[in-house]
């Protein structure tokens, strides 16, 4: 098995496990959560990131799992088997709570199976046994205390020892009362010795009070004596003490029998109970840092979007982490991260590990959910300084064993982090022996990352295959870091721009200028009009993109109005058509009626066939209605045309045509509509149509919907609503406040957001945003 121990260490993994202790409930899984290891094989990690993902889904869904009541007791289990041993009261109340948390998790599970079957599947290897857990709770009380009615013996036997004890304390309070007379007492009480009543006597007067002493004070000014009187009685009420006592282990002995009868079925089940509590806790743990499983790949290579540092996300909000994005792997198998001290190069070195660690550990891991890693089967890590007086090591002599030790493991499955290389003597001679050591490691296929302030490192790592030079941004009017990763890009290392921020005397930074020389400063210059320029294009570059799907967005929303308008305009006119011929119906009918009744009076032939023809003419005109105008030839439309789209009731002028599709501008929207649809009108009524723009629809465009009050359906209405106006309006992200309560509305929202179509993802809101009272949206 591959051992992580060190990187484990030196990458503060074991500050995430501590975090994963916290969040289990039982001691059990607490100890799998301590001594939690990294996988190397790919199904067992990709199966325990589905177990987590479903376990989350689970707890969001529902709020809550049943994990209570798990105990240790393999300790127990495993004493059941030793011959004539009797467990205690409490090893037994555990054993029957754990079963009852067995018990309880097996049913809540397999009834969500169909929908969780990764869960459903390890909980099938629960046990429970009702009986034992009966006689159990029975027999035994909350306080670990045999119960009355455990037996019909010990109830008997209990009963008799009351009554006896009753009757000793009567005649034992008849004689305090008798010697009290002769001031014999040294306290009026009944008292105990050896589990036997007694009466406090002075010493001077033991002779005088016949019967058994037990034993004196500290001061031996009292004597404890059983009065002769009560000692028949006092024999009685031991012999029932220890008949209870026989009675008491003959039932935990019967119950001990049950218990080892049932160990090879429970010792598996207690084992499969940690592993679903230490799965929850994961559920839970990727809940707060609003994690993702990543795609595990079987390529060398891995891929990571707005990725953030998981241990820093336990110290601070998730805003003050800065996300990085990264690809390595393929024909880069090296990077080389330079850039200013305190400038964020070791963290983001430390994350890559960290998240290694974290997703081979069936955790998930803080970044987007299209990001892939890999497996490795070892993790070099060379962070810190270990210099040892008592060893003759200094800084750099540990650092070069630790070298030897990579360099002795290292291969085409290892991933390596080295902080600083090369630093610590010489630069030219240490920036050369760098070079040497990731070229090797390079030709490995090792997966490496390295930081450095080495100015030839940049260069190598410019013109060397498989290697890549990558930075952390510095903002060039603050001179402050920024902490964001920019990969393929080398970064200065500002030394003497933060020195003269920090107002060192101008005359010494400007000597250090000239011995640093002029080409190393015009490479210095370099880089940093390079990260000038790049901060520009990329805040631009953000800009036009941002703009770009808005406008997406919003050619998209009035193509779908456009659409529903359309079909809204045929059902009308649908509807209209057949208005008017249940019109004519009922008006042929009541002429046919006339007609009858003017042949019944003899009347003009003429005058009935001048009504039939009133009927014909006027059933043509409501036919001339249904039929559509025939459209115009696109070659016939020009810029500047008063036009109607078929089945519209409002006309629009062309402002531009590109074929297939034609842009009318109506009131103040511009339409986009295919040519063939299009029919031109007169100027007259294209102009009579121009007031009529005002009637276009308009999105509000809330950020935010508060359902507080509503019950479900009314509520999910508006969400529907809100969501639509959202995605026409161009937003990214809104809030949907549903208040905590019972968590029924929650719920409600969630199954309906898993169902609508533009939905990237959501989530439920973090401390600072309303928590678990509000869910957060993000727009596709």
């Amino acid at each position: 098995m591959a051992d992580f121990s060190t990187a484990i260490h030196k990458l503060e993994f074991d500050k995430i496990l501590d975090r994963l202790q916290q969040l289990v409930t039982s001691e059990p899984a607490r100890d799998l959560a301590a001594h939690l290891v990294p996988m190397t094989d790919a199904s067992l990690v990709r199966l325990e990131l589905n177990r987590v993902s479903e376990a989350k889904e689970l707890l969001i869904v529902e709020g809550v799992a049943p994990l209570g009541g798990i105990k240790d007791i393999v300790p127990a289990l495993k004493r059941s088997t030793i011959e004539n041993h009797v467990l205690t009261s409490r090893e037994l109340l555990d054993i029957a709570s754990t079963l009852r948390a067995s018990r309880t998790l097996s049913i809540f599970i397999s009834k969500r199976r169909k929908d969780y079957p990764q869960l459903g599947e390890l909980a099938s290897g629960l046990f429970s046994d009702k009986i034992l857990e009966y006689n159990i709770v029975e027999c035994i009380d909350e306080d670990s205390r045999i119960r009355d009615s455990a037996s019909k013996d010990l109830k008997r036997i209990r009963q008799d020892m009351i009554s006896t004890a009753e009757i000793l304390r009567k005649r034992l309070a008849s004689i305090l009362k008798r010697i009290s007379e002769k001031d014999f007492l040294q306290e009026e009480i009944i008292t105990t010795r050896d589990g036997r009543m007694v009466v406090p006597v002075k010493t001077e007067h033991k002779n005088h009070v016949p019967g058994f002493i037990h034993s004196s004070s500290a001061s031996g000014a009292t004597v404890f004596i059983e009065p002769a009187e009560t000692l028949d009685l006092n024999n009685t009420l031991t012999e029932l003490q220890l008949s209870e006592q026989r009675e008491i282990s003959r039932i935990l002995g019967e119950l001990t029998v049950q218990v080892r009868e049932i160990r090879p079925q429970l010792e598996p089940a207690m084992a499969t109970l940690a592993i679903l509590d230490l799965i929850f806790a994961k559920a839970k743990y990727s809940i707060e840092i609003l994690g993702n499983p990543p795609a595990i790949t079987d390529r060398m290579q891995f891929r990571l979007f707005q990725a953030r540092h998981p241990v820093l996300l336990q110290r601070h909000r998730r805003e003050e982490v800065v996300p990085m994005d990264l690809e390595l792997g393929g024909e880069v198998r090296t990077l080389v991260i330079t850039g200013p001290n305190a400038g964020g190069k070791s963290v983001a070195m430390k994350s890559i590990g960290l998240l290694v660690l974290c997703a081979q550990s069936g955790l998930h891991i803080p970044a987007a959910p299209e990001s892939e890693l890999c497996l490795f089967e070892s993790v070099f890590v060379d962070i810190g300084d270990e210099q040892s007086i008592e060893n003759d090591l200094s800084t750099y002599s540990s650092h070069l064993l630790r070298m030897r030790d990579i360099l002795l493991g290292a291969n085409d499955h290892s991933l390596v982090l080295i902080d600083e290389i090369g630093a610590g003597t010489d630069p030219a001679e240490g920036g050369a022996l760098a070079a040497s050591i990731l070229t090797e490691l390079t030709s490995r296929g090792s997966m490496t990352v390295a930081t450095t302030h080495h100015g030839m490192l940049k260069a190598f790592a410019h013109e060397a295959a498989g290697v890549s030079n990558a930075s952390m941004e510095f903002d060039q009017e603050t001179l402050k870091p920024t902490y964001r990763f920019r990969f393929g890009v080398p970064g200065s290392s500002y030394a003497l721009e933060l020195a003269k921020r920090l107002e060192l005397p101008l005359p010494v930074v400007n000597r250090a200028r000239e011995f640093v020389g002029g080409e190393k400063i015009k490479l210095e210059n370099l880089l940093t009009e390079l990260e000038r320029q790049s901060q520009e294009y990329r805040a631009q570059i953000q800009q036009v993109s941002s703009e770009r799907d808005r406008l997406n967005s919003l050619v998209q929303a009035y193509e779908q109005k456009t659409k529903d308008l359309r079909h809204e305009l045929q059902l009308i006119r649908k509807q209209a058509v057949e208005e008017a011929k249940e019109i004519v119906r009922g008006a042929q009918s009541l002429i046919e009626r006339a007609v009858k009744e003017i042949r019944e009076s003899s009347s003009d032939k003429t005058i009935i066939q001048s009504a039939r023809e009133s009927v014909q003419q006027m059933r043509r005109k409501v036919e001339e209605l249904s039929v559509a105008e025939p459209p115009t030839a696109a070659q016939d439309l020009q810029v500047g045309d008063a036009v109607r789209a078929r089945d519209a009731s409002q006309d629009g002028e062309v402002v531009e045509i590109k074929p297939p599709f034609a842009t009318v501008l109506i009131g103040n929207t511009k339409l986009k509509v295919r040519l063939e649809t299009l029919q031109k009108v007169s100027a007259r009524q294209g102009s009579a149509a121009g007031t009529v723009g005002s009637s276009i629809y308009t999105p509000e465009g809330k950020t935010e919907i508060d359902l507080r009050g509503m019950f479900g359906d009314e509520a999910i209405a508006q969400v529907e609503r809100f969501l639509d106006d959202a995605i026409v309006a161009g937003l990214h992200r809104v809030d949907i406040i549903h208040g905590k309560g019972t968590g029924a509305l929650r719920k409600r929202i969630t199954e309906f957001l898993k169902t609508y179509p533009h939905i990237k993802a959501f989530r439920l809101g973090e401390w600072n945003e309303g928590g678990s009272g509000v869910t957060v949206v993000e727009l596709d």
